[in-house]
């Protein structure tokens, strides 16, 4: 049997009342641009290149609810998560070597995930970040070391 739920005009106005949280800001990602330094990026199982530097642009085609974040004041962190389009020297270099195939050059589609420190006065912060490679780039399936 269901309890018959009730309230109370006070009750309601109460919950009406409470102040909503400050310290925590959930927010959408709708523009990006970034720089990374390079890495290795796995070709197979026994294979990588160094990437060079990379570069990073909003996928057009990733789910905009995958896109947001969240700052969290008290703890001085930020969690950001959002679809990318990633190219780099080194997959160009790559196939121009003519040792694969030309469709390798386009835009690897992953989604970053950022763990972000803010700086005491809320001006910067340090982001340390992984990427999941997604289905339909060449690179699915890649595993890093």
């Amino acid at each position: 049997m269901v309890e018959k739920v009730t309230l109370t005009v006070d009750e309601v106005l109460a919950r009406a009342d409470v102040p909503e949280p400050a310290d925590r800001v959930i927010f959408k990602v709708d523009e990006l641009y970034g720089l990374s330094a390079g890495t290795k990026f796995p070709l197979n199982k026994t294979e990588s290149i160094d990437t060079g530097p990379m570069s990073m642009t909003m996928d057009p085609k990733a789910d905009p609810a995958t896109n947001v974040g969240m700052v969290d004041f008290t703890s001085k962190s930020l969690r950001v998560r959002y679809g990318v389009q990633v190219v780099f020297p080194g997959l160009h270099e790559l196939v121009m070597s003519g040792k694969h195939d030309l469709d390798l050059l386009g835009p690897v589609r992953a989604i970053a995930t950022d763990e972000c420190t803010l700086t005491p006065d809320f001006s910067g912060w340090r982001a340390l970040g992984c990427l999941e490679l997604l289905p339909g780039s060449m690179w699915t399936g890649a595993k890093g070391g």
